[in-house]
């Protein structure tokens, strides 16, 4: 499918291993989406055709296809990679590559919704990113985020994939004064996961920083019975928890 090139191609790429195996049979990819599909819910959001949305950070395309495909409805998947723009398939909506820092005029005030589902995390400077992001958004539209979360779980796993921070929710109520928006709602996800992540830090401890492969495969990739046992505790947390105090991840809904 043809890129709208917006922007030059920079190398933002994902570890190729990361990418082959972030399809929408693994765990973590059908947790994050079941969570979302919870917090639409509860909060009235409503996702339909009238609506023009981007998916931004898009990656591989796994957001935007779930998206796609429950609603029926066409996304804008927005990435500043075009190798990584490549790997999406079945695309209803359009491939842009866009450095959103650029702030088209024609883009001002356009999206209803956004979409940032673990990008912040890779970008250095994540206040003016988020204040590019907003530029984006039409009032009263909203910036739906995920990260990983609790700052102590920090790793050889987020080294490895390009993570340069996790987020506790103080560190948005910080944003949220620093941009100055509101919140719809910061709710926390995979607290059942807690453990599994601490000893995911304390197993790749014994690895070296530079031995990204490994640590990636060991921290990310799961076999058929690790995937299904942690698709059953997926199903215990969501229909036992609306929201935790803590989690592995944190899921943020802004309105501009």
């Amino acid at each position: 499918m043809k890129i709208l090139k917006k922007s030059k191609s920079k190398n933002t790429k994902m570890d190729n291993m990361w990418l082959e195996s972030a399809g929408n049979n693994h765990f973590w990819m059908q947790w994050r989406f079941k969570f979302l599909l919870k917090q639409l819910e509860i909060n009235n959001i409503s996702i339909n055709k009238k609506l023009k949305i981007m998916d931004l950070g898009c990656g591989n395309g796994i957001l935007s296809n779930q998206l796609e495909n429950k609603f029926n409805i066409k996304i804008d998947r927005v990435d500043l990679n075009e190798e990584t723009l490549l790997l999406n398939r079945r695309v209803k909506g359009k491939l842009i590559c866009y450095n959103i820092n650029n702030k088209l005029k024609k883009l001002k005030n356009y999206y209803d919704i956004i979409f940032l589902f673990d990008v912040l995390e890779h970008v250095k400077n994540d206040i003016n990113f988020l204040k590019n992001t907003f530029y984006h958004l039409k009032k009263d539209g909203l910036l739906i985020i995920n990260v990983p979360s609790v700052s102590i779980l920090f790793s050889n796993y987020d080294y490895a994939v390009g993570h340069l921070r996790r987020y506790d929710s103080s560190d948005f109520e910080i944003i949220k004064k620093k941009i100055k928006v509101n919140f719809k709602t910061v709710n926390s996800w995979g607290i059942l996961m807690l453990p599994v992540l601490l000893i995911r830090k304390i197993m790749l401890s014994f690895y070296k920083k530079k031995d990204f492969k490994k640590i990636i495969e060991k921290g990310w990739k799961t076999n058929k019975f690790f995937n299904f046992l942690f698709k059953l505790i997926m199903s215990v947390e969501i229909k036992l928890f609306n929201n935790s105090l803590i989690g592995t991840s944190l899921m943020v809904i802004f309105k501009k």
